[in-house]
């Protein structure tokens, strides 16, 4: 007897027919489960007419519907419940998921997992993560899927580094495997690159009417010069005389621009679709990319020095083209670049996006005034659920530490945000 409640890992389909199949791939996606055919939504057995015609035919299907090969992980059997025969498909959870329909492929529209008693579209996080899981690769080393590639603008800047880019080359950087195929990692340097780069120059702080917008495309070496190139015409200064000696001010740190940008380009989740974003404001540069941390790593680490690149390959091409000069040290330079300026880089992560934000040293800053604001800033920073060191908090809101620690005081006496721990191990968290 079955319980007849479709549930997580219980579903009930009345025929053989393309929501069984996309129901056998969420069991696969997520943790298993049992299917079982002949029986209506609400649990009652109707039961399947020419049994051994529909055991063939699921089979079939299953066979050459979904991809990678699923059978390995499903039991298929005849039951007799109530009198009535129907068949029950037992899935495990798959070891080379994501599981797919073959004709939508490893895409939203093609990976399913269960959510309570649904079947539903995956995300492409969730794919990107399963991916991460089950076959603990990396984007840039898989066979690209466009192979009719031109190395144009990467062989020129290859040459004026005084570097071969042959096809020797290209197999020893990881660009092409032994039997001649492009990678992913080909096809970001090549000028059939569809990754791209979006920019845009606004008036106001609050990104309501556009100056100038531009998307750059090509190879992503010829994109990131595009890029910094717009944001060095947009870093406007203020001089100043040391005797006979000029002085420029520039608004943003070039270090930090460029240490900013680089990280953007280097440790992007390609495997996700949708453009770097570029925003120059008056009063802060924003610089959006996507993925979140490499798995591994956390907030904490980004001042420790610690190299996990999501993109090894890719970061290795950059420093041989002298692009990255340390691995590791990038964020710290961008906030070394501040010192002694009042303010710093703002870091926001999210489980898809790393922002950096790096405010303009020359235009004025708007101060926290009163409780309301600091009380908005720091639960900002906190919100995450990740308790944080007076430092980081300090950074992130921009401010002196004897502000950071008057701040963090009064919050803690008002309740808002609770200590973690004691001496140099003490960090805040935002109180639930």
């Amino acid at each position: 007897m079955i319980k007849r409640i479709e549930s997580s890992q219980v579903e009930f389909k009345q025929s053989v027919c393309a929501g069984a199949i996309k129901t056998i791939i969420a069991f696969a996606n997520t943790e298993g489960g049992d299917l079982y055919i002949g029986v209506e939504d609400d649990g009652e057995i109707i039961g399947i007419c020419n049994l051994d015609e529909e055991l063939t035919r699921l089979s079939n299907m299953m066979h050459d519907s979904i991809r990678p090969d699923i059978l390995m992980n499903c039991s298929i059997r005849p039951e007799s419940i109530d009198g009535k025969s129907v068949i029950l498909v037992h899935v495990e959870r798959g070891t080379k998921r994501p599981y797919y329909l073959a004709a939508k492929g490893p895409r939203p529209e093609g990976v399913f997992i269960r959510s309570g008693a649904a079947t539903l579209p995956s995300s492409e996080s969730g794919i990107l993560h399963m991916i991460q899981q089950s076959e603990q690769d990396t984007f840039e080393s898989r066979p690209s899927l466009l192979q009719d590639l031109t190395f144009g603008y990467a062989s020129e800047e290859f040459s004026r580094k005084n570097l071969s880019f042959g096809a020797n080359e290209l197999r020893t950087l990881g660009a092409r495997t032994a039997t001649g195929s492009y990678t992913n990692l080909g096809l970001l340097l090549s000028d059939q690159c569809p990754s791209t780069i979006k920019a845009a120059l606004f008036s106001d702080a609050e990104r309501t009417a556009f100056t100038f917008r531009e998307e750059y495309s090509g190879s992503i070496l010829k994109q990131l010069a595009d890029a910094y190139s717009f944001l060095e015409r947009n870093n406007h200064y203020k001089m100043s005389f040391d005797g006979l000696e000029r002085i420029d001010h520039h608004d943003i740190p070039p270090v930090a621009l460029r240490e900013a940008l680089i990280n953007s380009v280097a440790h992007r989740e390609y495997a996700l679709s949708g453009p770097t974003l570029i925003s120059v404001m008056p009063n802060k540069v924003e610089i959006v990319s996507l993925g979140g941390l490499p798995l591994g790593i956390g907030y904490s680490d980004l001042s420790a020095h610690i190299s996990m690149p999501r993109n090894k390959l890719l970061s290795n091409v950059f420093f041989r083209l002298e692009l990255i000069e340390a691995y590791g040290t990038g964020i710290e330079r961008m906030r070394n670049s501040y010192n002694d300026s009042g303010t710093q880089p703002t870091i926001r992560i999210t489980p898809n996006t790393f922002t950096v934000e790096l405010p303009n040293r020359n235009a004025p800053h708007p101060k926290l005034t009163n409780e309301a604001d600091s009380d908005v800033e720091v639960r900002s920073i906190l919100g995450d659920g990740k308790a944080r060191s007076r430092k980081e908090i300090q950074n992130e809101l921009g401010v002196s530490q004897s502000t950071a620690i008057r701040l963090l005081k009064e919050l803690e006496t008002q309740g808002h945000v609770k200590r973690v721990g004691s001496g140099k191990n003490t960090r805040y968290a935002i109180t639930r």
